[in-house]
C-alpha cells in the first residue's frame, strides 16, 4: 500500500488540490508558465502562497533569451520545494542557490552511472518511465540518494519546437486546433498538444505501475510521481485503489531491445 505522503501529483487545475488533500496527498508538481510545454501551466503568483509542497516543472528546451528571462526569476523561486528541470541551463542558473533541483530529462534518466553523477550535484532525479523491471531494480539498488519514480501517466514520445498542429491546420484549412489525437497508419494513437513553445506527442495509453510497487524497493524512492494527463482526481484516487484504464506497460514488462536483430531472440 502506497503512503499518500510519498505521492507527487502533477496538477492540471488549482481546483484539484483540495480533492487530493482529502486523501492525504500534499506534494504537487506545477508546470511553470512560460517555461513548460505539454500541460496547463501556472504563474509564480498563483503558486507562492499555497499551503502545500509546491514543485515546479520546467521542461522546455531553452534558447539564450530564455536563460536571460529565467535568470530574472532566480530570487522568486525560494518558496518552491524543488524544481524539475529538462534543460541543463536551469541547473547552471540555479546551482548556487538553496533550491532543490531534480534532473528530469525523461528519456535519458536510464542508467545508474549518469544518475549518480547527477545525484552528486542535485537533490534528486526523476527516473524514466521506460525502464524494464530488472533495469529499474538495478538502478534502485545502485543509486546514492533516493529518487522519484513515475508510476502512472502517458509516455511523452516526442517534443518538437515546431508548431506541428499549426502547420496541420494550415494544410487542412482548419483554425485553432491546439490539442487532438493523431492516429498512425497502423492505428497507434498519440495525444498531440501545442503551445507557443512547440508541440509534444504523448503515446495515448497509460503506463501504470501501481500494482507493481510491492516488487519495488520503497526505501530508495523519494516520491512516486503521478502525471494525470486527461485523468481527474477521482480517476487517480480510483487508480490508487486498483482501477485500471487504457494501459500499456510494455516498457516495464518486456525485455529491452538494444538491436533490431534481438527482436526475434
Amino acid at each position: 500500500m502506497i503512503k499518500n505522503n510519498k505521492l507527487l501529483v502533477r496538477i492540471n487545475n488549482l481546483s484539484e488540490i483540495e480533492e487530493y488533500k482529502k486523501v492525504g496527498i500534499s506534494n504537487f508538481l506545477f508546470p511553470l508558465k512560460g517555461y513548460s510545454i505539454g500541460y496547463n501551466s501556472f504563474t509564480l503568483d498563483e503558486l507562492k502562497d499555497l499551503n502545500i509542497n509546491v514543485y515546479l516543472l520546467v521542461n522546455r528546451v531553452f534558447e539564450n533569451k530564455d536563460c536571460d528571462s529565467f535568470r530574472t526569476l532566480k530570487d522568486k523561486l525560494s518558496f518552491a520545494s524543488g524544481i524539475f528541470y529538462e534543460d541543463i541551463a536551469v541547473y547552471q542558473i540555479l546551482k548556487d542557490t538553496n533550491i532543490n533541483l531534480i534532473w528530469n530529462q525523461a528519456h535519458f534518466v536510464t542508467n545508474s552511472h549518469s544518475i549518480n553523477v547527477w545525484l552528486d550535484k542535485v537533490y534528486s532525479v526523476c527516473l524514466s518511465n521506460e525502464l524494464e523491471h530488472s533495469e529499474l531494480d538495478y538502478i534502485l539498488s545502485s543509486t546514492t540518494k533516493n529518487v522519484i519514480l513515475p508510476i502512472l501517466g502517458l509516455n511523452m514520445a516526442m517534443y518538437s519546437r515546431r508548431h506541428l498542429l499549426t502547420y496541420y491546420n494550415e494544410y487542412k484549412g482548419l483554425k485553432g486546433i491546439k490539442k487532438g489525437i493523431l492516429r498512425t497508419n497502423n492505428n497507434i494513437e498519440f495525444l498531440a498538444i501545442e503551445n507557443d513553445y512547440g508541440t509534444v506527442l504523448f503515446y495515448h495509453k497509460y503506463f501504470n505501475l501501481i500494482d507493481k510497487l510491492s516488487n519495488i524497493d520503497d526505501s530508495k524512492t523519494l516520491y512516486y510521481y503521478i502525471d494525470p494527463n486527461e485523468l481527474t482526481p477521482k480517476d487517480i484516487i480510483d487508480a490508487l485503489n486498483g482501477k485500471h484504464f487504457n494501459e500499456d506497460n510494455r516498457f516495464y514488462e518486456n525485455k529491452t531491445i538494444y538491436r533490431i536483430g534481438d527482436i526475434n531472440d
